[in-house]
């Protein structure tokens, strides 16, 4: 099974965090503070990923990434999913929509890849090169990955800090790495338009692998979805500035 941890009130409203590609849970310290007063949290490393290294399917896909999560997960809870985690989080409730109340993605992108009617990704031989180096030298690969994930913020430095100590806390292995990577190469602007449910996407100003610029487009995709954007965040802004993301998710959650 799948690792998972149970953080907070016991009686609060239950709540997933999923993160996202090449970590783990341990991603999640600076924000259990603000929520584990008011919310039943759980916390899952997905398959391959972080405590979860012993647990990947194969194949890799989305259909059996969720199947795993199912085994694990509440019966009902409100989800937050970031970067990958989000998209995760999106099928599970397309597939589970009875076991999900809510849901956020944080710096998610229907496309992280660009295609001929979606500009907002990375461009096709970027992410080639990207899965080559990451074949090659998995490590250095991840190091350089963590540093687009700053760019562009006055906290890059403390953000990366926290980076490499959560990755070096449990040393992601190249074939899992190279597996969950795969699940960002496709499209999935149907699942952006699926589900009925409260739903909002965050967006953040500074960042580079979901970008910002992309907010219409996302809000065209589900119209009635909220779509915000948080000034001064990059792809990982939540790690130096936990409070806002907490009051957001309560915005969800009330």
């Amino acid at each position: 099974m799948l690792f998972c941890q149970q953080h907070g009130n016991r009686q609060g409203q239950p709540l997933v965090l999923l993160h996202g590609w090449g970590m783990h849970s341990g991603i999640w310290r600076s924000l259990l503070p603000e929520l584990e007063a008011d919310y039943q949290i759980t916390l899952v490393d997905l398959p391959g990923l972080g405590y979860s290294n012993g647990c990947s399917p194969s194949p890799y896909h989305l259909d059996m990434v969720t199947e795993l999560l199912a085994g694990v997960a509440p019966d009902s809870a409100h989800w937050l999913g970031w970067s990958l985690g989000g998209i995760i989080a999106m099928a599970f409730a397309q597939r589970y929509p009875e076991r999900v109340s809510g849901l956020i993605t944080l710096g998610s992108s229907p496309c992280f890849v660009a295609r001929d009617d979606w500009s907002f990704g990375m461009d096709e031989a970027t992410y080639h090169q990207f899965e080559q180096d990451l074949a090659a030298n998995p490590a250095k690969t991840l190091q350089r990955f963590n540093m687009l994930q700053v760019q562009g913020s006055n906290t890059a430095r403390s953000d990366l800090k926290v980076l490499k100590q959560v990755v070096s806390e449990v040393q992601p292995t190249a074939p899992a790495l190279i597996d969950s990577l795969a699940l960002l190469r496709d499209d999935y602007r149907d699942l952006f338009r699926n589900p009925r449910l409260p739903l909002l996407h965050l967006l953040c100003q500074l960042d580079t692998l979901a970008p910002a610029s992309m907010s219409d487009a996302v809000s065209a995709l589900q119209p009635e979805a909220r779509v915000e954007v948080l000034a001064g965040y990059s792809h990982v802004g939540f790690l130096s500035a936990p409070g806002l993301l907490a009051e957001k998710i309560r915005t969800l959650l009330v």
